[in-house]
């Protein structure tokens, strides 16, 4: 598998990881209602946004994907299907037939799985195997709140008001917490209670910071659902960024929920595929 190919795995993990930092802390500021306007409250704000979760327990979707790597760049296509409370599968095909799977990665609530087809290799370990992920106490709810377009709170299943600040911006309200390690910012269209934006950078002036935008919001099971998700991620002057553009979204169940690597792929360590994912 060509570097250009891999990076698209590379990209993913490595946003998922800064994310699972996330999870790391649990000290939050406590929230403020400074200058909200009285049909703007805290409490409504989260309601509106919990409001506006989608309702459905699965979506499978069509996948037209585009990674920029510094000057590098490529598309593909794929698959996303996911499963709430359950699974995330992304699948990528070949990016000139657009036919054979060249990887897939799952994470489930216990188990991460990276499938390298070109090399015939896998890593299929619990959270706390993977050095970097059990440093960072990685929760699946984190990943899941991203890709299903909701907010959330580390360490919590149900985010309340007082653990954040509000701030207004015009049309929008950013929803905002910091810890001793992480900014978190979740901008958001009010009354609408649209999330547009996640975005989690360093406290220290380091550069690093991760972006989830969503756009082309689209109805799904009667709620708006983003049909383009853009995932930036930068460490210094290192950048990358994963552009997803969904189609053809269903409440499908038709699929398998897990994985299974063949009999004749080598199960790497988890370090060294990773490793050689990037070279």
């Amino acid at each position: 598998m060509t570097k250009r190919n891999n990076g698209l795995v590379v990209l993913v993990a490595a946003s998922a990881l800064f994310l699972a930092a996330c999870s790391s802390s649990r000290k939050m500021q406590g929230g403020s209602e400074t200058d909200i306007p009285a049909a703007f409250s805290p409490g409504q704000c989260l309601q509106a946004l919990r409001d506006n979760e989608s309702e459905a327990t699965h979506l499978t979707a069509k996948l037209r994907l585009r990674i920029t790597m510094g000057e590098q760049s490529i598309s593909s296509t794929g698959t996303l299907r996911m499963k709430k409370g359950d699974v995330i599968q992304l699948s990528v095909l070949d990016p000139i037939l657009h036919v054979a799977e060249v990887g897939r990665m799952e994470f489930t609530r216990t188990h991460v799985l990276i499938i390298d087809r070109f090399n015939k290799q896998y890593i299929d370990v619990p959270y706390d195997q993977v050095d970097f992920l059990k440093r960072a106490n990685v929760d699946f709810n984190t990943l899941q709140s991203l890709f299903w377009n909701e907010l959330f709170l580390p360490g919590q299943d149900e985010p309340q008001a007082d653990a954040y600040t509000f701030l207004p911006e015009g049309d929008t309200i950013d929803i905002s917490y910091t810890d001793r390690i992480l900014k978190y910012r979740f901008r958001t269209e009010q009354p609408e209670g649209r999330l547009r934006q996640t975005n989690i950078s360093g406290t220290r002036d380091n550069g690093s910071q991760f972006t989830f935008d969503y756009d082309d919001f689209v109805r799904f099971k009667g709620k708006a659902f983003p049909a383009s998700m853009t995932m930036s991620f930068a460490i210094g002057a290192q950048s990358a960024s994963l552009h997803l553009a969904l189609s053809s979204l269903r409440d499908n169940t038709d699929w398998s929920a897990r994985t299974y690597a063949p009999a004749s792929y080598t199960k790497a360590d988890t370090e060294k595929i990773l490793r050689a994912l990037v070279k």
